[in-house]
């Protein structure tokens, strides 16, 4: 595998990031056994890699969380 086949192999492969503070956020008035099932029901979505699942959650990001979204004018 030459250097440029890796590193357009981890280009391709989606990223996902979780953020402990804004789980712990958006759970902090649930009850403890709900908020340990949310994690876990979580953490398998991530295992089984299915983005799509993980993207209604607030606290993951799908891809590049610091990736501008829009792309500054070239004036």
């Amino acid at each position: 595998m030459a250097l440029s086949d890796a590193a357009t192999e981890s280009d391709q492969r989606t990223r996902i990031w979780f953020f402990p503070h804004k789980f712990w956020q958006a759970t902090k008035n649930m009850p403890k056994e709900e908020a340990a099932n949310l994690l876990t029901e979580v953490e398998n979505y991530a295992a089984a890699g299915d983005v799509q699942a993980l993207k209604k959650y607030s606290f993951v990001v799908v891809g590049d969380p610091y990736k501008r979204k829009d792309k500054p004018s070239a004036a």
